[in-house]
């Protein structure tokens, strides 16, 4: 499910770019001898303030820090740089419904309409995008659709940062879509998954299942929430608790969350931090899955999890992989994106040499940025899925249309 602003067939270099309240990360992926590798890398701290809770609030800054992390890498010598960008999950209404089988334009209407049912705002101050979702438990007569929408001024201030900052969007599409695009290469992509995405200022509890997304929860636990409790905890700074948290994290005590036993030191301290919010977490991950599994319509056997992922920059917390699985009682996998990289070569351009699996949102996006590249926006739409999109009306896709095709 993408929000495309232009339809074209690109035979240049396109990028993710992924914005967040604490960072803008970017990445280039290529190909060499049939392996993905990372051509560009590149991640940026903004300034408090400058975006907060999804919506950006100082958009000068964000420009600024745009224009910064393409001057640090190779993307800086580009005249056009073309960006794949991420739209924030908590600002996104996701929603699967269940529709008569139509034609193209027929659908298309027929869905803007019914939405209007679902979205708790008025059609008229959201874009709204959709995809067919393929059912084995419909008649040959009904298909269930995933509708997203967000709110304009959301998307619309993006698409004035990055315009200004030189950077020319693609496409927009939600984080949960970039980080399930990572994680299908960890598993089949027919079975249900569950991704648990830890990001920077809060996490998505993603449920996956035939090639698609049927539900995304989401919880303030995060990336930043570790680092504070640690940097609290121990009296040191947030880089210095950056790196106690892969370093030392939970390991040790993860077999108890009531009273651990043995050591002492930092160990036990970052433990005794962070489990009050990880039992609040894995409370909140059982109480997600309970309501998927009495709510989805599938039969019992396409609810099972065989397995858990985690990624995002939060997800490199030593032992939660272990006390997660120890609590939900099912494996739980750091997801790994078969992607090669120079962390030496890139380490220039902020790419964290302990956290690529933290980049998984930037990846996913850099992958559909590749596959523009490759097939061209157009060809690769109809390609995957049967997407539809309802045009973007604003004054974003005019605008973005004379500026890609300059």
């Amino acid at each position: 499910m993408l929000f495309m602003i232009d339809f074209l067939s690109l035979k240049k270099d396109a990028y993710g770019l992924e914005i967040t309240d604490t960072h803008v990360r970017m990445m280039r992926l290529g190909r060499r001898h049939g392996r993905l590798f990372v051509a560009v890398a590149g991640c940026l701290a903004l300034e408090n303030g400058t975006v907060e809770n999804g919506e950006i609030k100082n958009e000068a800054d964000l420009t600024a820090a745009l224009k910064k992390l393409a001057e640090q890498s190779a993307a800086g010598k580009k005249k056009k740089r073309y960006a794949v960008v991420s739209l924030p999950e908590n600002k996104a209404f996701l929603q699967v419904i269940e529709m008569p089988k139509l034609d193209s334009e027929e659908l298309r209407a027929a869905v803007v309409f019914e939405s209007e049912n679902h979205i708790p705002l008025p059609l008229e101050k959201v874009y709204l995008d959709f995809e067919i979702i393929p059912s084995k438990s419909l008649s040959r007569h009904r298909c269930e659709v995933a509708v997203a929408a967000l709110p304009k001024d959301i998307v619309d201030s993006r698409v004035r940062v990055c315009d200004a900052a030189g950077w020319s969007p693609i496409a927009m599409e939600l984080e949960s879509q970039a980080a399930a695009r990572s994680a299908r290469v960890n598993c089949d992509s027919e079975s249900p998954a569950v991704i648990i995405k830890i990001g920077d200022a809060q996490s998505s509890v993603i449920f996956c299942s035939r090639n698609s997304i049927r539900a995304v929860f989401s919880t303030p636990i995060s990336n930043t929430y570790f680092v504070e409790k640690i940097a609290s905890a121990l009296g040191v700074d947030a880089r210095r608790a950056e790196i106690l948290k892969s370093d030392c994290g939970i390991e040790e005590f993860r077999h108890s969350a009531d009273s651990p036993d043995s050591g002492g030191g930092e160990e036990k301290k970052i433990f005794e931090a962070l489990v009050p919010g990880l039992v609040d977490f894995v409370q909140q991950i059982q109480k997600y899955i309970h309501y998927y599994q009495t709510h989805e319509k599938f039969g019992m056997e396409e609810k099972k999890f065989k397995k858990i992922l985690v990624c995002g920059i939060g997800s490199n917390l030593k032992g939660l992989d272990g006390f997660l699985s120890l609590k939900l009682g099912v494996a739980v996998e750091r997801l790994v994106l078969p992607i090669e990289a120079d962390i030496h070569r890139l380490k220039t351009a902020g790419f964290l040499e302990n956290g690529v699996h933290g980049y998984a949102v930037v990846a996913g996006l850099a992958l559909r940025a590749l596959e523009i590249e490759t097939f061209g926006a157009e060809n690769f739409s109809f390609k995957c899925n049967e997407k539809h999109s309802v045009p973007m009306p604003a004054p974003a896709k005019r605008a973005l249309g004379k500026k890609i095709k300059k």
